[in-house]
């Protein structure tokens, strides 16, 4: 075999050896949970059996409810507190603080019946949506223990998405008295609420924000595509398929996970935006698990996923996804060190020919 076409195998073999890492592995959740969020531990928050659940790897904790008959978890923050909403004695849905083993009831906004936490940060500032006699459809901020009507921008309806360490609340608003688009997008900092007209369309939803102020969520000028917004430029990350796209989570290095749809937001597939690229999370873990990634929740700084799919014949359910493992080291100095000495063997026999012809 000359050097050449053994160095050609070896970089092959080496390649090959790369690919067939998976780039995610995956981690089923316990049976019935649906995540709706993930923090830096590696937490996920969601529903099970109809209760807010929190999930770690050292096993999971039912939260319980307010008095009813359910709860769901929506956010949690980096210490592993919980917002969401639960259904009391009366039948009447409240938000809920779910913080040191307990969870506490938020009440009501306006005289309403109706409130959900959507979104929590660090400092224990809620964001969330109420509804109220008066008012309809609102969103509120839980500051000082006290949960304050953010107001509006002349539309019928507002809701809240998300909320960051400086207290800066993105979400959604309409013009008429539906659930669906047109929707434009809002930030609400500093008791000021602000159109971010900076969707192309002008028609959009904020989803997520993260530490850093980015923003993601979906462009409305169809086909639906997801956005990344920084410091004032907005970047279209398009979609796949020909299918729409909606941006639901990022982290604080910028990534941006979400789904791939059809009518009526239906989701197919999960998506991850990374490194300029988007992709689909199926094309990114091992074909022989089995399993199909409908639905993307969270992405934490890991790169951890908290996401949802349904498994070739066992049904479908919660999942967390992590980046897999690389090469073993051992391996791959193995192939670094045959390279190296093909190439020194290469180059001798390069110098001896030269050597003989001179």
């Amino acid at each position: 075999m000359s050097t050449r076409l053994a160095l050609a195998l070896l970089l092959s073999a080496a390649a090959t050896a790369a690919a067939a890492v998976p780039t995610y592995t995956v981690t089923v959740l316990p049976e019935g949970m649906a995540p709706a969020g993930i923090n830096n531990a590696g937490q996920i928050v969601g529903i099970r059996n109809e209760h807010a659940y929190l999930w770690s790897s050292a096993g999971g904790v039912d939260l319980g409810t307010l008095g009813g008959a359910s709860s769901s978890g929506a956010a949690l923050n980096r210490f592993g507190e919980v917002t969401g909403g639960a259904l009391t004695a009366d039948g009447d849905e409240h938000a809920f603080l779910y913080s040191r083993g307990v969870m506490s009831d938020l009440g009501t906004v306006g005289g309403g019946k109706f409130t959900r936490g959507t979104a929590i940060n660090d400092l224990g500032q809620i964001a969330g949506d109420f509804h109220a006699p008066a008012s309809g459809w609102g969103a509120f901020v839980r500051l000082d223990g006290q949960l304050r009507d953010i107001g509006n921008l002349g539309g019928a309806s507002t809701w809240a998405s998300g909320i960051n360490n400086a207290g800066r609340v993105v979400g959604s608003f309409l013009a008429q008295g539906d659930f669906h688009p047109p929707q434009s997008a809002y930030i609400y900092e500093n008791g000021v609420m602000t159109a971010l007209n900076y969707s192309p369309s002008g028609i959009s939803t904020a989803n997520a924000v993260n530490q850093a102020g980015q923003i993601t969520g979906t462009d409305w000028h169809g086909p639906e595509a997801a956005y990344l917004y920084t410091n004032g430029i907005t970047q279209v990350l398009g979609s796949m398929y020909g299918l729409a796209a909606w941006g639901t989570a990022l982290n604080n290095r910028g990534e941006v996970v979400g789904n791939l749809g059809g009518p009526l937001q239906v989701p197919f597939f999960a998506f991850i935006y990374a490194n300029g690229a988007m992709n689909d999370l199926n094309t990114l873990i091992d074909p022989a698990l089995g399993w199909t990634v409908h639905s993307a929740a969270g992405i934490n700084d890991l790169g951890q996923i908290a996401a949802w799919g349904c498994h070739d014949s066992d049904g479908c359910g919660g999942l967390l996804l992590q980046v897999a493992p690389v090469p073993e080291p051992g391996a791959t100095a193995m192939l670094l060190a045959g390279l190296a000495l093909l190439g020194v063997a290469w180059r001798r026999r390069q110098f001896s020919a030269a050597y003989r012809r001179a």
